[in-house]
């Protein structure tokens, strides 16, 4: 009790001293937790070793770059591992009571460790949108090039391409290229007030002209429907386009949505916009990704409580805790994603909705607990 006497009263030290004993256990579990899935991951991909094309190196190197998205994804767990555990270890050295006993409120205590979660969530969401998603696109560029080799993989490249231009013309590239501005076997449809196609440009290639700012059809022919039957043709070398988005401004590519960042999935979702193309799933991503310092930090504050009522410090009764309080949450998670990406729920709903909902639960346990 001595050592507890030494800060009651001084609530700059006590905040200091609580807000220290949040990172041991904090790191402890990213240790264990990281080290538990990466060596999964890698035992998992070491199957493919015998198709003549993986090696070791090939299989450590996607280890080592899909790291940083298994850390970003177990942080939220880790922190309420380490908000319980702090908590359970102030109650179990009856440190929470003469704290409480000293004039200080639970929510007072609780304050250095939210701080705590506050700032891996700030860390949790610069990896998300600078760090993992680049990383992400070498990681697959080694997956289906050399893990799980697909001949002529080019991540950039999209097939089958359809963009909305106008409400009454149509694109269709067989090749998208953005990285190099180009589009292959294109044709433009466009289409009169009864939807009776009237006329038809179709080329060789469309290339993004960076010069004049426009796509250029190259090598094609114009095609205008002067009635069912006949048909007035008229070849060509080039010919602007009405395609008025530029490359950096297009969203195509065999990059998904999930490994995308708030500002590659806005980009995503304005194109779709421009394009007539629904963004139900990009726009539910995004709603969710905005969500997820407050559902770590919701989540952390519907275990803290139970914290307190564990009378008797238990790492392995922590760690329960935490993984079915996590796991409840990322079902919630998932289950409202799922709905929001195919139109079922408003995408702010999905992203927001199982914050809200533990939100309420979390103010209800405080409510109950007199906390």
């Amino acid at each position: 009790m001595e050592k507890t006497t030494q800060y009651v009263g001084r609530p700059k030290r006590l905040f200091r001293y609580i807000a220290a004993k949040f990172w041991g256990p904090f790191f402890f579990a990213m240790g264990i937790f990281a080290a538990l899935v990466v060596l999964g991951d890698m035992f998992e991909k070491m199957k493919n070793l015998g198709n003549g094309v993986t090696t070791l190196g090939d299989v450590m190197t996607y280890a080592f770059l899909t790291f940083p998205n298994w850390l970003a994804t177990i942080m939220p767990v880790a922190c309420l591992l380490g908000a319980i555990s702090v908590i359970s270890e102030m109650v179990a050295n009856g440190e929470w009571t003469a704290c409480v006993a000293g004039g200080f409120a639970p929510r007072d205590l609780f304050k250095p460790v939210i701080a705590c979660i506050l700032i891996v969530c700030a860390g949790t969401m610069l990896l998300q949108e600078f760090i993992v998603p680049p990383i992400n696109v070498k990681a697959n560029y080694v997956y289906y090039t050399r893990i799980k080799p697909h001949p002529g993989y080019n991540q950039y490249l999209e097939s089958d391409v359809l963009i909305k231009i106008s409400p009454q013309q149509m694109l269709y590239a067989k090749l998208v290229d953005l990285s190099t501005g180009t589009m292959t076997q294109v044709s433009l449809d466009t289409y009169d007030d009864d939807w009776d196609i009237a006329e038809q440009t179709t080329a060789q290639e469309m290339v993004w002209d960076k010069a004049a700012g426009q796509w250029v059809f190259h090598n094609g022919t114009n095609r205008v429907f002067t009635d069912k039957t006949d048909t007035q043709d008229e070849p060509f070398e080039s010919r602007v386009s009405p395609l008025d988005i530029r490359p950096d401004q297009m969203s195509i590519g065999r990059v998904s949505e999930e490994i995308m960042g708030v500002r590659g999935l806005t980009k995503r979702i304005n194109f779709h916009k421009r394009t007539g193309i629904a963004s139900y799933s990009a726009e539910t991503l995004r709603q969710s990704k905005l969500a997820t310092p407050f559902a770590t930090l919701v989540m952390c504050l519907l275990g803290m409580p139970f914290a307190i009522s564990t009378r008797r410090k238990s790492k392995i009764l922590n760690i329960i805790a935490s993984m079915v309080i996590a796991f409840s949450f990322w079902g919630m998670i998932k289950f409202f994603t799922s709905i929001g990406e195919n139109g079922y729920l408003n995408p702010f709903l999905a992203g927001w909705g199982p914050v809200i909902l533990f939100g309420a639960l979390v103010f209800f346990e405080f409510k109950w607990m007199k906390l």
